[in-house]
């Protein structure tokens, strides 16, 4: 048998997108054991690859910017939750949250677990 060549490392995503993933599966998993019966759920809307690939998405009707989050509690307003590891919201968030909030939902940053479990318990408790 002859050895395969190892291929090329595939290149490693910075430091920030895997705090904000990180952040992202803790969020995900707090949610399933505190609150499994509040409606929500995770937009996944990270795409890698060219634009043929976005091209097709856009086509399929996902939108940029929109949030990672999407919370409907049974007697309150909707709400929509960007988890952000670091930086600020992108044009095309703050485009999502404008829009968002022009029809009536509310509209939060969480930058830890424990900022996302407080505005996720306000959401249930007051809507």
């Amino acid at each position: 048998m002859t050895a395969r060549k190892k291929s090329a490392k595939k290149a490693r995503k910075p430091v920030r997108k895997r705090r904000e993933q990180g952040l992202q599966m803790r969020t995900a998993q707090w949610l399933e054991t505190a609150m499994p019966n509040l409606l929500a759920f995770h937009v996944a809307n990270e795409r890698r690859g060219g634009f043929g690939i976005h091209m097709h998405f856009k086509r399929l009707g996902v939108k940029a910017g929109v949030a990672d989050w999407l919370v409907f509690p049974r007697n309150g307003r909707k709400a929509a939750i960007e988890l952000k590891a670091e930086t600020g919201q992108s044009k095309d968030q703050e485009n999502f949250q404008a829009a968002w909030e022009a029809t009536g939902g509310l509209y939060f940053v969480c930058r830890t677990l424990e900022e996302f479990q407080g505005t996720v318990t306000a959401i249930a408790m007051f809507g």
